[in-house]
């Protein structure tokens, strides 16, 4: 995700697959709302909806902006179309793009010898 946002990405879209109960509650989305806010762009979750064989999709695509705010949902268990306004003038002044993203040392990581 850090590497998307280092080269200029304005909005990140991932493709999910979740099914109902897969994950506690609320847990994956927090996870890319925070991602959004840490890089500083856009994020839209696209998942699927539906029964297949012994696998029960959910749905709930979302639009997360570069504040992490939650833009809109797409509903639970039935097929829509999720349309979000996504102004992208936001991604420029997103904190992490003023502050995060600027302030990076990659020039420390490797002092850390963290991994060969």
């Amino acid at each position: 995700m850090r590497g998307l946002a280092l080269a200029g990405a304005e909005m990140v879209v991932i493709p999910q697959a979740g099914v109902l109960g897969e994950w506690p509650e609320g847990l994956f989305e927090a996870e890319v709302r925070v991602a959004a806010f840490q890089h500083g762009y856009f994020a839209a979750l696209a998942n699927r909806v539906g029964k297949e064989e012994a696998l029960h999709f959910a749905g709930e695509s979302f639009v997360a902006g570069p504040d992490g705010a939650l833009l809109k949902r797409a509903p639970r268990g039935r097929e829509a179309v999720l349309v979000a306004d996504c102004d992208l003038a936001e991604v420029r002044s997103a904190h992490a793009r003023r502050h995060f993203l600027p302030d990076r040392r990659p020039d420390f990581y490797k002092r850390l010898k963290i991994c060969d």
